[in-house]
């Protein structure tokens, strides 16, 4: 028997990424190989339904770890002491479920499996240079790059060139039937039509916020409609604020996280999809399942999934979105669900299951380094990690050593930056401010209201957050304020 060990960011959010991953588990030939799933971070969302036969190992982090920071600076700066003393040896072969944090876990001189499920140019932007060196290293030692999608393939192709022999395009599939067994079980849930419907969690890569956009649209045009989100996420309160402010909260529910969702899912009139990137969506599949067409963003394998627009629409503009839900709303049911079931069924789960067994077998004949085999056998460590003052990389290209600077922000990032200019001396703090400057008062730190920007003499304002959305937001807010947005730096935190 082989032993298969798949590196997941998080088995217990809920996604996609997990639901398919335990498909893919629970089918595997048992008789055949033994598997064991390790996430690096933790979350209560949920606990996935994996076979009893399946080995989960504790998680590397998880929610409210305190050393949190410290095992993602490692994981980016120095993988093979997170390897040594997380990743369990004698696997026949490690998989890594997702780009980036997952794929630097893999251990060197081994049958490596990089699976990809989404394309990667966000590598291509300013600031992630380090990030695309760090993922060609992984790809370095992966025999196999699994791409889920044709755009996932053609990202890899595009920012890894000398990599694309290795990408086998394995395209995602669902267990049809248990789906539509847990359609039919009961909720107390009856939407009111037409229904559209919007599946996944309420992030900024998801989106959600474009679905209102287009939806009061659709409702200008056609009268009495409603938008039911499944999910949550930082955008929730965002999303429900939008539907206010469109005075359609009659009209749009935020029903939240299901672990079943497909009863509702299969009551909608249409799925939507809003999402800037993602592989080959498990939400979509899952729809046509059910016989709901879909209109979508053009993320990978959408097209494919709508056969030729036969139960689906593509598209680009918020017009086009609202126009192809219009359309297939004019369409008869029975018709519909006639396309959906012509294009599922090639996405039939017991062809998946066997392509991904005949790439193990083919792996598994793949020879590796013994020496290096040796090395990473022998190199199981409990050794604690070791503490530093800060883990984010300070930005000093930004501005000349000696600058006189106010740090903006008092998080993980801020506080990082915060130690390094205090133990470098390179730069002169004259402020550390933050809006919630109370609340890190009483942790001790000495921070400022925002108010003491305009009392103080600086050179350069430094926003110190992690999300671009948030640096924006802060950057408005301060230019409004008249200060000179060439004074205001920000760019993205890199371990």
């Amino acid at each position: 028997m082989k032993k298969i060990l798949f590196i997941i960011w998080s088995y217990s959010l809920g996604g996609g990424a997990e639901a398919l991953l335990t498909t893919i588990v629970n089918h595997l030939n048992p008789q055949k190989y033994q598997i064991g799933i390790l996430e690096f971070y933790h979350s209560s969302t949920k606990k996935e339904p994996a076979n009893a036969n399946i080995k989960i190992y504790e998680p590397i982090t998880f929610e409210g770890d305190k050393e949190y920071q410290k095992k993602m600076y490692y994981t980016y700066c120095e993988p093979d002491k997170m390897i040594g003393k997380y990743i369990p040896a004698g696997y026949d072969i490690y998989v890594s479920f997702n780009y980036q944090v997952p794929s630097f876990l893999l251990p060197d001189g081994e049958r490596n499996i990089a699976w990809i499920h989404g394309a990667v140019y966000d590598l291509a932007e300013a600031g992630m240079v380090k990030y695309r060196q760090l993922q060609n290293k992984v790809f370095e030692k992966v025999v196999k790059i699994v791409s889920i999608s044709d755009m996932t393939s053609c990202s890899v192709r595009t920012l890894f060139p000398k990599h694309a022999d290795k990408l086998v395009e394995i395209y995602n599939a669902v267990n049809i039937a248990k789906i539509r067994k847990k359609a039919d079980c009961f909720t107390q849930i009856k939407v009111q039509h037409p229904a559209i419907i919007w599946v996944g969690r309420l992030d900024d890569n998801k989106n959600p916020l474009r679905a209102i956009d287009f939806f009061q649209e659709v409702v200008r045009k056609i009268g009495s409609a409603h938008l039911y989100f499944l999910g949550k996420g930082a955008l929730e309160t965002k999303v429900k604020d939008r539907a206010e402010e469109y005075g359609l909260q009659e009209q749009i529910h935020v029903l939240g996280y299901m672990s079943n969702p497909f009863p509702v899912m299969k009551q909608a009139d249409v799925c939507c999809m809003t999402s800037k990137s993602e592989g080959f969506p498990l939400s979509l599949l899952e729809s046509v399942a059910l016989g709901v067409p879909f209109v979508s963003t053009e993320v990978g394998g959408a097209g494919i999934l709508s056969n030729g627009g036969r139960c689906g629409r593509i598209y680009k503009t918020n017009e086009e979105a609202a126009k192809g839900i219009m359309e297939i709303l004019e369409k008869t049911k029975e018709a519909l669900v006639r396309e959906c079931e012509s294009s599922i069924q090639r996405f039939d789960l017991d062809v998946y299951i066997s392509r991904i067994e005949e790439l193990f077998d083919e792996v598994l004949n793949l020879e590796v380094n013994a020496d290096r085999e040796k090395t990473w056998e022998n190199s199981q460590s409990t050794d604690e990690l070791e503490d530093r003052d800060y883990y984010y990389r300070f930005p000093k290209s930004l501005m000349p050593e000696g600058s006189r600077v106010i740090l903006y922000g008092a998080g993980d990032v801020g506080t990082n930056y915060y130690n390094y200019i205090n133990k470098t001396g390179l730069y002169q703090i004259t402020a550390w401010v933050d809006a919630a400057a109370s609340d890190y008062r009483r942790t001790g730190k000495d921070v400022k209201d925002i108010e003491t920007i305009f009392q103080t003499e600086y050179d350069f304002l430094l926003i110190a957050v992690m999300k671009q959305e948030t640096a924006h937001s802060i950057r408005r807010s301060l230019c409004e304020c008249g200060i000179s947005n060439d004074r205001i730096l920000w760019t993205v935190p890199i371990f």
